[in-house]
């Protein structure tokens, strides 16, 4: 387990560094001058653009240019906004801690509907399961940020003394917090949910097949024991790599949900920081967000590879 946790590790840290390179110079291809972004103004004296430059290391080639803020960004100096003028690394983790709570909450939200719906269309079986199939093949069909949309609407316009946009720090009200993202996690996890509800069917359905089930059920094991030590132990496999994989995603969904929902977090200050050309911010959230979803599904490897003895670890 542990050559394979430090092999994870290893494909972890080559992709991140293939993502950085990437950012780095994507924001470089970007039509327009960085020393005028950063000076704010188009119309600044030729010197004053030549000193922003070397302050700013662009007099540099770009490979130099990459190497630096690779070893800046390591130690968690992303520089400084063009906007605010302050350091990027700071506003970055208070915009983060919002939205992983944005995320963790969608997370259990999703796996909560998707595996009790799934379960409930694999056990039950006839009308059970043609609703809960039709109502997946439906929220499939939709964005996320439609079903957001739709919600803000339906609570303006029929309950309006309901405040559905803006955020409640948890400090400052725990349950407010709560009722401020339920909303939003709720929108962002449906797409999810779904995904994982037809996993869970099918991996149920598959395993509910098998020899020793049918040996437990001769066996005279109650229906709850055989769902809980045979089915779903056996299940988990599959419903694990699809619910990691779609959860991961839940970090790229967040970004129009949280501009919809007035949400101040990682999506939102994203979506303003392309607005306003604030390449440094673009470059620490995409490195950032990056770094999440490829932990995360390193997490899901090794979960994998604990709960199913076949993979070669």
């Amino acid at each position: 387990m542990t050559r394979f946790v430090l092999g994870r590790l290893a494909w972890m840290a080559a992709i991140l560094l293939g993502v950085s390179f990437v950012a780095f110079m994507l924001m470089r291809a970007i039509p327009g001058d960085f020393a005028i972004a950063a000076a704010g103004s188009q119309s600044v004296a030729p010197e004053v653009l030549a000193t922003i430059r070397r302050d700013l290391g662009l007099d540099q080639p770009l490979m130099a240019q990459y190497l630096s803020w690779l070893g800046a960004a390591l130690t968690g100096d992303f520089g400084k906004s063009f906007v605010t003028r302050q350091p990027v690394l700071g506003e970055l983790l208070n915009r983060l801690a919002v939205t992983i709570q944005l995320t963790l909450l969608a997370a259990v939200i999703a796996a909560v509907m998707g595996v009790a719906s799934g379960l409930a269309a694999a056990r039950l079986r006839g009308a059970t399961d043609w609703l809960v199939r039709l109502w997946n093949g439906l929220m499939l069909a939709v964005p996320n940020y439609v079903v957001a949309t739709l919600i803000v609407l339906l609570f303006g316009l029929y309950f309006p003394e309901i405040t559905v946009l803006g955020y409640t720090p948890f400090l400052e009200n725990p349950l407010g917090n709560l009722a401020s993202l339920l909303l939003p996690a709720f929108a962002l996890a449906l797409a999810v949910s779904v995904t994982i509800a037809e996993n869970t069917r099918a991996a149920v359905l598959e395993v509910a097949n098998q020899d020793f089930v049918m040996v437990a059920r001769a066996k005279g094991l109650t229906p709850a024991v055989i769902l809980r030590d045979y089915l779903m132990r056996n299940a988990l496999t599959p419903v694990i790599t699809a619910a990691g994989l779609k959860i991961a995603a839940l970090l790229g969904g967040s970004i129009l949900v949280e501009t919809i929902f007035a949400i101040p977090g990682m999506g939102q200050y994203l979506f303003d920081s392309i607005n306003s050309r604030d390449y440094p911010v673009i470059q620490a959230i995409v490195l950032v967000a990056a770094g999440i979803v490829v932990l995360v599904n390193t997490m899901i490897d090794i979960a994998y590879a604990r709960v199913d003895a076949r993979v070669q670890m």
